[in-house]
């Protein structure tokens, strides 16, 4: 396996940092002079682990590390975006030639971690289907499909390149998801995840040194869900809505609009109340609020959705959202191979679309044959397409919305984000149209397009579009 991940940068002076703020609550001076002062490297990392010890994690907020993931899995991949306190920058798919990355190989164990008796016959059976699927991905590339369909066809073991900066405390969770918990039994996360343990106790033995025990809990909930639920509980009716809204503030209007009342005028609740029985003042409060660079009152309104269908794909998009609660299904119980995306690209072309349908099915009877050969299940993973798809659930709070929407109803956005980015929005007017019908993509909210020579020239038709009570989707590939 030559997957890796580097510690490629950190914070200089950790120790007198995190010492320095575990400090300058109960000692005399200012911060400065507490900095200068904390020359003993040994009384700052006594101090530290004196301070983690009683619990107090915040101190170790302060300092900062870079990580250069290098062809890890797309599965490695997706666990780690799940990691919201965390910023990542990752080789987009839509863009870059995937036909000759390569793709990580599993290790061919059971559950147990003990070698599969026929590991030799399995893995040549699976690294055949590997370059199968990679040759019809540059076959497709090659007859003018669009890179952003053709990676439907990309298996999750595909080698996945990016960066990730995190803070001590973030890291710590990883490194223990990694090593001591959901992640231990894939062996090549549980494998990046003792090196990046290594690399970190090196650097900052005062905080990584005892990580399994200031990191202790549980990470197997979903194993025991399962156990709660008989098989006939699990059976699956066709979807109506792509998009389901299933739960949220009540009157988010009037919540956002007395929230600035509060604000800048401090009145009592019940006269605020009184004065925003005039819808035209609600209004007008509504317009000021999100003309405002600073709307922190559309914090106050949350909203909870389930999205379905969601190709493994496009959850990249949507985790690149971060201050979100977004739970994302463990694969290995709830995806299932025969359901996946077809793009109309594909749809097109007879042929194409007749070698995609086949790619799908021999996938499906490869991981169907590598389930009952008794392979780890978290490494069957591997086996999953860019366009399986599963279900979601996101709560945003109405500040993230507005800025999700903006980004992700553009015309220049890949499609398939476009479509959920319009589907939530027309729930949303459903909800307040007086609210949400400011809501829309950067252009139609600013006036202005931001995508400077990348515009899709369409303006005047998406301002149409979108000052509509319910925007038009464009064609759907579902």
């Amino acid at each position: 396996m030559d997957a890796k991940i580097k510690i490629i940068g950190c914070t200089n002076d950790p120790d007198r940092i995190i010492s320095s703020s575990a400090r300058i609550s109960t000692t005399m001076g200012d911060s400065l002079a507490i900095f200068e002062g904390a020359g003993d490297t040994e009384k700052n990392q006594t101090l530290i682990k004196k301070v983690l010890a009683s619990g107090h994690k915040t101190i170790i907020e302060h300092i900062s590390f870079n990580l250069a993931f290098v062809n890890v899995s797309a599965y490695v991949e997706q666990f780690m975006l799940e990691f919201r306190l965390a910023a990542f920058t990752v080789k987009s798919r839509r863009y870059v030639d995937f036909s000759h990355m390569g793709f990580q190989i599993p290790s061919f164990v059971d559950k147990n971690g003990i070698p599969l008796e026929n590991a030799d016959e399995l893995k040549n059976r699976y690294v055949e289907h590997m370059k199968y699927l990679f040759w019809e991905y540059e076959d497709f590339v090659g007859a003018g499909i669009p890179k952003e369909d053709a990676r439907f066809l990309l298996p999750y073991s595909y080698k996945s390149n990016f960066y990730c900066t995190v803070n001590a405390r973030e890291l710590c969770n990883i490194i223990y998801s990694m090593v001591y918990g959901r992640g231990k039994e894939h062996t090549e996360i549980n494998t990046l995840g003792k090196d990046l343990l290594e690399q970190a106790v090196r650097l900052c033995p005062f905080i990584f040194d005892d990580l399994s025990v200031m990191e202790s809990g549980k990470e197997n909930k979903y194993d025991r869900l399962v156990e709660l639920i008989a098989p006939e509980d699990g059976t699956e009716d066709d979807f109506v809505d792509f998009v389901e809204l299933l739960a949220c503030t009540e009157n988010p209007e009037q919540a956002v609009a007395r929230a600035a009342l509060i604000e800048y005028t401090n009145l009592p609740t019940a006269k605020i109340d009184c004065l925003l029985k005039n819808k035209d003042r609600v209004r007008q409060i509504l317009e000021l609020v999100l003309t405002n660079r600073r709307p922190r009152e559309l914090e106050q309104i949350n909203f909870t959705f389930r999205i379905n269908s969601v190709t493994l794909a496009a959850i990249t998009h949507l985790t690149r959202h971060r201050m979100q609660s977004i739970i994302i299904p463990p694969f290995h119980d709830v995806c299932r191979c025969e359901r996946y995306m077809i793009p109309n690209t594909v749809k097109a072309d007879p042929g194409l679309l007749q070698r995609y349908k086949d790619a799908y099915a021999r996938t499906k009877e490869l991981h169907e044959y590598l389930c009952v050969a008794g392979l780890n299940k978290y490494e069957v993973s591997y086996l999953y397409l860019s366009g399986n798809m599963i279900d979601i659930t996101t709560t945003m709070n109405g500040r993230e919305l507005r800025h999700f929407i903006s980004l992700r109803s553009c015309n220049r956005t890949q499609w398939e984000t476009r479509m959920i980015a319009i589907r939530m929005l027309n729930v949303l007017r459903r909800v307040s149209p007086l609210l949400f019908g400011h809501y829309g993509p950067s252009c139609y909210t600013t006036g202005n397009c931001p995508e400077g020579k990348m515009t899709c020239g369409g303006y005047d038709e998406v301002q149409r579009r979108f000052q509509e009570p319910f925007v038009k989707l464009p064609e759907d590939n579902r």
